[in-house]
């Protein structure tokens, strides 16, 4: 301690660089950005999406939702949801319920071909589900009617060669 008491600041190589704080200074706080936001007020507001973060974000849930083809093998579910029974229907809405926790959703509501889920249309559909819940299912279930259909365009792209007629072939010779 008395090394420090003697030290003289000025003849210091370092004098000039530091500020010496005395007592009497008060701490000045440092702005976190939290200070124009006002905690008692019901607006939240969110950050907009970018195309970049709405990507992460559908990736995300691509991901999260994969879990579903597990249960899809073992039930024999299939892949497209407009071929799904009642049955299935409910079997999808379990998983989901389970899988995200989602609650009050009425799966008497739901009680419904998969051809039938699928016309409803986002509107109608969030009707049937509670708020949060809802977004979840349809953003789930349109994902896989998406999935299925470019699955079934990828499918007639490798077999369309099989329809074709060879070059080779004129019109004289098919008559």
């Amino acid at each position: 301690q008395p090394a420090f008491d003697i030290f003289d600041s000025s003849n210091s190589l370092f004098a000039g660089y530091f500020f010496s704080l005395s007592e009497d200074q008060t701490l000045q706080e440092v702005p976190t950005g939290f200070d124009s936001t006002s905690y008692e007020s019901n607006n939240c507001e969110l950050p907009l999406l970018t195309p970049c973060s709405k990507a992460v974000m559908s990736q995300a849930l691509k991901d999260t939702f994969s879990g579903f083809t597990k249960e899809q093998c073992r039930l024999g579910i299939p892949n497209n949801p407009w071929l799904w029974t009642e049955q299935q229907v409910c079997q999808w809405l379990s998983w989901a319920t389970n899988e995200f926790s989602l609650a009050n959703v009425n799966f008497h509501q739901f009680l419904m071909s998969g051809q039938d889920l699928c016309n409803l249309g986002k509107e109608r559909f969030l009707e049937l589900a509670p708020d949060y819940a809802g977004d979840i299912l349809w953003e789930h279930l349109e994902q896989m009617i998406k999935d299925s259909q470019e699955k079934t365009q990828d499918q007639y792209v490798e077999n369309s060669h099989l329809t074709s007629v060879p070059h080779w072939v004129n019109n004289n010779s098919l008559s």
